[in-house]
């Protein structure tokens, strides 16, 4: 069965959640770029991907990719790419493209020459002068980016985010695919109370039944790949079956959906009942302010009325302002929620402890997490999630006119870190980070003031900053809530990032490495050489891998366009107590 790079699309910010869903599916080697996860597959992935992928846009077979700065180049290099190995004598086979920051800038030029040396290819093939195109669908696109041109076949046909149950929507809809990725950020699970008190036509508490239940998202709609001769129709109907088996009882908690509208209500019944999840949903016509509950540790995502198309300013922030109020009466609970309202924290109440950008539509949105603690287990000990999504700090500061706000580094997970990092420091390199007082309190905060550069990140497929003491922030030229929402690839320039990989794949193997020396970049491009820098990974008690951090406490600043210098002044920060 033949190979194939496959690309799932993403929304931007919302990359590093399909590459934990690729992952769960098994899925290994993946690399991830602004708005792409890359990964390899068959036939067999090409149709579990499309059926199981939730916040994924498309899926896309890679076909080529070559420089192109000129059309003798794109005509040439697409012509000699293997077409005939995926089109058939009767495909159907349109042509759409885009181009940034390329010298063919022309599209309608481009998806023509793209659309000719297919044609001469197959000619070469299928010894034919004229192709009818009235077989299946091949949808292609060329993109160039940077005189780079990637050539794409579709394989989703609709995008994933038409799941099939949701014939209507209300006024401000949130994408399927954008719901789904909302609730995989949070730390929600089946076990834990799911609530949604604007909930619109229902699309989150929908998607969080089928998160809860495990069904697979596409399970209900047609692909257009299916259509195509070469792949298999048993391998579309095994990776079906597979699917129904997969399916989880229905849940004990039920999801719960409120919202003001009636007719809202009714949309979201009916997509409930079309998605096969109307019995693990409770939809109620009511107002926030009438939510009333006992149950602890459970979550609220939402959507809530930004202000840009839907209510007056006033109302909207009446609106945050109410669910603040209602919301701080359950102090177990998490709460999150997108909005394109800068005034949200304000009119919330609450600074919150995470933000995250997002595009619901056109609309640059933020989401505003607020995990909240962790379960109790029996033992009365804090539950750790098996898998921690990239929402991690849990202070909820009250926002008043003469309140201090709390620094980030007193905050519950920001503590947790610290002891983590010290922990597993101490166990990979018999030495100390600092010294150690037996006061997390007293070692949080001078871990978080030392002399020293220390960061971390945790284990996603492109893993996320969730630590970065003082100097750090300094040092790359962000404040803390900054630093902490990027890929820890981003501190480095994209050449050095191959070196920067093989360094943590050696610290991953050894457990720590003490010699690591390389060049980093700030936010406004000010490249400096870190020297005799350590990295370890952190490991809980159990053993269970959590990420890995770095610490060091010399370094170069650069020339931006020059290689490092020896001569280069080397700025030393005091030792540790190592």
């Amino acid at each position: 069965m033949p190979r194939f790079d496959l690309i799932a699309t993403a929304t931007f910010g919302l990359e590093s959640v399909v590459a934990r869903e690729l992952e769960r599916l098994g899925y290994t080697g993946l690399r991830v770029v602004d708005g792409k996860v890359h990964f390899q597959g068959d036939e067999r992935d090409i149709a579990r991907c499309n059926l199981w992928l939730r916040s994924a846009d498309r899926l896309l077979i890679r076909v080529g990719e070559f420089p192109a700065p000129d059309f003798d180049a794109l005509f040439d290099q697409t012509k000699a790419l293997p077409w005939s190995d995926l089109l058939p004598v009767d495909a159907k086979f349109p042509v759409a493209g885009r181009s940034v920051l390329s010298r063919l800038h022309a599209v309608p030029a481009i998806q023509g020459a793209v659309k000719k040396a297919i044609v001469e290819s197959l000619k070469r093939t299928y010894q034919r002068f004229r192709f009818d195109e009235s077989g299946s669908t091949f949808q292609i696109e060329v993109s160039l980016l940077r005189d780079v041109a990637t050539l794409t076949i579709d394989t989703s046909g609709d995008g994933l985010h038409k799941r099939g149950y949701r014939e209507f929507v209300g006024l401000a809809p949130l994408r399927e695919t954008m719901a789904a990725g909302l609730i995989q950020l949070s730390y929600w699970n089946r076990d834990r109370q799911f609530v949604d008190p604007f909930c619109g036509s229902g699309t989150l508490p929908i998607e969080a039944a089928l998160i809860g239940r495990n069904i697979a998202p596409g399970i209900g709609r047609s692909f257009v790949a299916e259509d195509w001769r070469w792949l298999d129709r048993r391998i579309w109907r095994e990776a079906r079956t597979e699917a129904r088996d997969l399916r989880q009882p229905r849940m004990v908690l039920p999801i719960l959906g409120f919202d003001h509208d009636p007719s809202a209500i009714r949309l979201s019944e009916k997509g409930a009942n079309e998605a096969g999840v109307a019995g693990d949903i409770q939809f109620r016509c009511q107002e926030v302010s009438d939510f009333r509950t006992n149950a602890e540790y459970g979550v609220v995502i939402t959507n809530p009325p930004y202000g840009e198309r839907l209510g007056d300013p006033e109302e909207v922030a009446a609106v945050y302002r109410e669910l603040g109020r209602v919301t701080a009466s359950l102090p177990t609970w998490g709460v999150y929620a997108i909005t394109s309202n800068r005034g949200f924290e304000q009119q919330f109440g609450r600074r919150a402890p995470r933000r995250r950008k997002l595009f619901n539509g056109r609309l640059e949105c933020q989401f505003y997490q607020y995990p909240g603690p962790p379960p109790r287990r029996a033992d009365g000990s804090a539950e750790i999630p098996a898998e921690t999504p990239e929402t991690v700090d849990t202070v909820e500061t009250p926002i008043t006119a003469t309140a201090e706000p709390q620094e980030i580094w007193q905050t519950s997970e920001w503590l947790q870190q610290a002891q983590l990092m010290l922990d597993s420091y101490s166990r990979h390199t018999g030495r100390q980070l600092l010294e150690r007082s037996d006061d997390p309190i007293d070692e949080a905060r001078r871990l978080y003031h030392a002399p020293f550069v220390v960061v971390s990140h945790g284990t996603q497929a492109d893993p996320i900053l969730n630590y970065g003491n003082l100097l750090a922030q300094q040092l790359w030229e962000m404040d803390a809530q900054t630093l902490t929402s990027i890929p820890s690839r981003l501190t480095a320039e994209p050449m050095h990032r191959d070196e920067r990989a093989e360094m943590m794949a050696r610290a991953l193997r050894d457990g720590f490495v003490d010699d690591y020396r390389g060049i980093r970049i700030s936010r406004t491009g000010k490249r400096f050489l870190i020297e005799r820098a350590v990295i370890w990974n952190l490991q809980d008690a159990a053993g269970r891998r959590l990420g890995q951090a770095a610490t060091f406490s010399e370094w170069k600043p650069l020339d931006p366009e020059s290689p490092p210098a020896d001569s280069a002044e080397t700025t030393v920060a005091p030792k540790r107590s190592d």
